[in-house]
C-alpha cells in the first residue's frame, strides 16, 4: 500500500512541539479555572472578594449579562450540569464548550491528535464566528435570565 492509501486524510502532519506545549498550557489553565470554581464552592476561597457585586443588578433590579456565571460555573465544576444549566444556561454552555477544548488540547499534547476544531477556531475566519456566536449564545442565556427574573416578580 503506498502512503495515501494508510491514510484518510490527504497529508496528515503531526502537531509540533510547540503546538504540543500550547495544548498543555490550554489545558493546564483550563483545569485549573475548573480547579478554583470546585474550590469556591466548597467555600474554600470567596471568589466575590475579586469579582465584587454586580453593580447593574444594584442599578436597574435586574441581571446582568454576567450575573449567575459565576454560580452557574461552580456548579458545573462540581457536576451539577443540570442546575448549572438552569441558572445560567450562557455559562454552562461556556462550560461544556471549555470542556471540549480541555480534551482537544490534552488529545494534542500528549497523543499528538492534531484537531482540526481548534485549527478551525483559531483561523481568522473561525475568530470571527466564534466571536458572533459568543455574542449570541450570550445575550440569549441573558434574556433567559431575564424573562425568569421578571416572571419571578
Amino acid at each position: 500500500m503506498t502512503e495515501d492509501q494508510n491514510t484518510n486524510s490527504k497529508k496528515y502532519q503531526k502537531p509540533s512541539p510547540v503546538s504540543r506545549f500550547w495544548g498543555a498550557v490550554i489545558f493546564f489553565v483550563i483545569g485549573l479555572a475548573f480547579y478554583l470554581l470546585w474550590v469556591s464552592s466548597q467555600g474554600d476561597i470567596d471568589l466575590s472578594y475579586w469579582f465584587g457585586v454586580c453593580g447593574f443588578k444594584q442599578r436597574f433590579d435586574l441581571p446582568c449579562p454576567g450575573c449567575g456565571w459565576t454560580h452557574a460555573a461552580e456548579m458545573f465544576a462540581t457536576g451539577h450540569f443540570l442546575q448549572a444549566f438552569r441558572i445560567q444556561p450562557a455559562a454552562a454552555f461556556f462550560c461544556v464548550v471549555l470542556s471540549l477544548a480541555a480534551i482537544c488540547a490534552l488529545l494534542s499534547a500528549v497523543f499528538g491528535i492534531d484537531s482540526r476544531l481548534l485549527k478551525r477556531i483559531f483561523s481568522p475566519k473561525g475568530g470571527g464566528l466564534l466571536f458572533v456566536g459568543a455574542c449570541v449564545v450570550i445575550l440569549a442565556g441573558w434574556l433567559v435570565t431575564l424573562i425568569r427574573t421578571i416572571l419571578e416578580n
